[in-house]
């Protein structure tokens, strides 16, 4: 089936699941980048460092560096995803594998529309993972997030049909009197 306006082409699951797996290990590699920037710095002296798993008698786990290196991990991932979306409509795995999100009448997302998104992870993870899987045998290729919110991921590297209403118009008839007619059947002045 050609895609067509009504049916742009879809982002099927693989790709959408591959996805989702490159931005988690982004995330990931992130995390520990900074865990170990923090932890070679606490090495070296230049700040106290986060002393997981340590014993701490004299209650420094709960200090103003500590919530702050916490609000980080906690705000990461909303800012990767909702950021992300909201500026470019696609995150890092989506766009390896050149796919976006858009809401379902192909205009871009924002800020709002993107959190509320990301908000719908949670319910394709308290559903067991089903909301997910739901995009496998939907016809639009639509999470439960999807659903939700009113988005599509479509893909980025088909391109777009060209409309119906676009076809080349067969040339009007014209006047014999009018200059700029070539099909006048009248033998051009010398």
């Amino acid at each position: 089936m050609e895609p067509s306006m009504e049916h742009p082409p879809y982002a099927g699951f693989w790709s959408r699941a591959a996805a989702r797996i490159i931005d988690l290990v982004v995330i990931i590699a992130t995390f520990n980048l900074i865990y170990l920037l923090d932890r070679l710095g606490a090495d070296a002296g230049l700040w106290t460092g986060m002393r997981l798993g340590e014993e701490n008698p004299t209650g420094a786990g709960f200090s103003m560096v500590n919530v702050l290196r916490g609000l980080f991990f906690l705000t990461f991932p909303v800012f990767y995803y909702v950021y992300l979306h909201a500026v470019y409509g696609q995150t890092f795995g989506k766009m390896a594998l050149k796919i976006k999100v858009v809401n379902e009448d192909g205009t871009p997302l924002d800020t709002r529309k993107s959190f509320l998104r990301w908000l719908g992870y949670f319910l394709c993870d308290l559903t067991f993972y089903i909301g997910y899987l739901w995009a496998a045998f939907d016809p639009r290729k639509q999470g439960l997030h999807d659903k939700v919110c009113r988005t599509v991921v479509v893909r980025t590297d088909v391109p777009d049909p060209p409309a119906a209403a676009m076809e080349p118009k067969a040339p009007s008839e014209a006047t014999p009197g009018d200059p700029a007619s070539l099909d006048t059947g009248a033998s051009p002045p010398i």
